[in-house]
């Protein structure tokens, strides 16, 4: 026996099922969120269990503090419930990291109560502006837009905090955000596609920190990144040419940048930009020539 279709109901009805604002219902329709199952002849929109269970996820994700347009995207990308409901759990996860992060750094700051006011209220400016810019449920729960301003956390640049940091590595990574906030700090020496440089720049120093030689064959992926890097550019670069790029100038702002990334990832202080692009161009002279 075939089995009977549930009947449709009109917005309304969806509505005060769902308990939200018709309005709100209608602006989630409109922007393809939760679209109808099918308009009537005088353009009256009904929605099935489909639809239903479709609000519940969108009313499920919005509660943990998902901007309306994340969850868009990832109803738009993904069709099937368990491959969306995937991609949400990775998205949960990411923020569960911002917020085990942000509990990190407010600890450290508890620690340090003892400090003169103006200080101590200048780290939690710099802490709720990066909350914001994150757009967490705990951070951020009325709006769905952050402070334009903020660094979000993951962004280039930003390094992650160790587990335990010392108040020389919070500070430095407090103020090296306000940095990045405040305008754009040129960290590659004027470069384009400075995320993808400064990803390779950094991951060089990190292994010239950690023991491996240029010629290492740990290093080899390295030099393959920064090829590709210069293979995919429209100018047609050479790697060398994009290494001569990266060299220190005389920007205080960037030499400041660097500086504060080597306190809070514990590396020499003395030039490590300039550490990297020589690290990384022996390596490339290893195996290029």
């Amino acid at each position: 026996m075939a089995e009977v279709a549930a009947p449709l109901m009109p917005i309304g009805e969806l509505a005060r099922r769902a308990d939200i604002p018709v309005r709100t219902l209608r602006q989630w329709s409109d922007r393809g969120i939760v679209p109808p199952a099918h308009r009537t002849d005088a353009g009256y929109r009904m929605f099935g269990e489909r639809e239903r269970l479709r609000l519940e996820t969108v009313k499920t994700m919005r509660s943990l503090g998902f901007h309306i347009d994340e969850i868009s995207a990832v109803l738009a990308t993904h069709d099937e419930l368990g491959t969306g409901l995937a991609a949400q759990l990775d998205a949960v996860r990411t923020r569960m990291a911002d917020l085990e992060r942000f509990a990190l750094v407010l600890e450290a700051v508890l620690e340090r109560c003892d400090e003169p006011t103006a200080v101590h209220l200048a780290r939690l400016q710099t802490i709720a502006r990066l909350c914001a810019g994150a757009g967490t449920a705990t951070c951020a729960p009325e709006g769905d837009h952050g402070d334009a301003a903020a660094p979000a956390p993951d962004a280039p640049g930003l390094p992650e905090l160790a587990e335990h940091p010392t108040f020389e590595q919070l500070d430095a990574w407090l103020e090296l955000a306000a940095l990045l906030a405040e305008e754009t700090v040129d960290v590659t020496g004027g470069a384009a596609g400075r995320p993808v440089l400064l990803d390779v720049l950094h991951d060089a120093m990190e292994a010239r920190t950690s023991g491996v030689t240029p010629d290492d064959p740990r290093a080899d992926g390295l030099v393959q990144r920064l090829l590709a890097h210069a293979s995919a550019r429209s100018d047609g670069a050479q790697p060398h040419r994009l290494l001569d790029h990266a060299t220190p100038g005389g920007d205080l702002r960037t030499r400041r940048y660097w500086r504060l990334v080597a306190r809070i990832k514990g590396w020499p202080e003395q030039s490590p930009q300039a550490q990297a692009v020589d690290w990384l161009a022996a390596a490339l002279r290893v195996r290029c020539g």
